[in-house]
């Protein structure tokens, strides 16, 4: 019987396109396993029974540990089973052991888009108190487009709304991914080229949107340190906007304006 399509057999020639680059679409769930191992055994079919209630919100990539060594080897893998949840080409968590259902479920709710409503439930239109709640989601979900009419539409119908900054703020941040999509690229230009200006901003972004606001912070001051002309101050808008995000209460609002003033005075 044919796997469905998000499921696969994770293999070290299929590892970076199935696994690594189709996490910038969907969060993949590997699964490194063993044929002796009976802890595996348990926790698979449940793994295969979530894969099939997502729908495809989320990849099973299936790593047999004894098969594809080179794989664990680079992920370091020292017990079976050990679950790691890719997202944006990065590992994002790590789960050892047999993990009751729970567990998993809970880590993928962090990472999955949630399910579409079903036709019958739908509404014409939005509600517009719930606007920001809407776009929010779509940001989640790294649905640029949609986000952007929501968030439009939030604040035509609703100018004063407190959240409106912020999402404006992480759209912005998600619009500069979505334009340089490949993070692992992005770090290699820098590598090349500190003064890379471009690359500095959507690297920033990329940690920004997956809640990193500490690296984002940082590289956000060097470029405002480095570039102030760079997309009309750029550095220091976003330093800015991501202050909205984050809220005046947060440690690092306060410790990077002291540098974002000291910087610029």
């Amino acid at each position: 019987m044919t796997e469905a399509p998000y499921k696969i057999v994770a293999t070290i020639e299929n590892f970076m396109p199935a696994v690594v680059e189709a996490s910038a679409s969907n969060p993949v769930l590997v699964d490194f396993w063993a044929p002796w191992c009976g802890p595996c055994q348990t926790l698979m079919p449940l793994l295969d029974r979530l894969a099939d209630e997502y729908g495809g919100r989320f990849i099973l990539a299936k790593v047999n540990s004894d098969e594809q060594q080179q794989i664990a080897q680079h992920f370091n893998i020292r017990s079976i089973p050990t679950v790691l949840l890719i997202h944006d080409r990065e590992v994002a968590e790590q789960l050892v052991g047999a993990q009751p259902e729970h567990v998993i479920r809970a880590l993928l709710d962090k990472y999955v888009a949630p399910a579409a409503p079903a036709p019958e439930a739908a509404v014409d239109e939005p509600d517009p108190t719930r606007l920001d709640l809407l776009a929010g989601r779509q940001i989640d979900a790294r649905d640029a487009a949609a986000a952007a009419v929501t968030v439009a539409a939030l604040a035509a119908g609703q100018p004063e709304h407190p959240l409106l900054p912020s999402l404006q703020a992480r759209l912005a941040f998600l619009e500069a991914v979505a334009a340089r999509p490949d993070a692992f690229a992005l770090r290699a230009a820098l590598e090349a080229n500190p003064g890379d200006s471009a690359a500095r901003h959507a690297f920033a972004a990329h940690h920004a949107l997956a809640g990193d606001y500490g690296t984002a912070l940082a590289e956000w001051l060097e470029l405002t340190r480095r570039d102030r002309k760079f997309g009309d101050d750029l550095g220091r808008r976003s330093l800015l906007m991501a202050f909205e995000v984050l809220g005046p209460q947060d440690e690092l609002v306060a410790g990077y304006r002291r540098r974002m003033a000291a910087l610029l005075h």
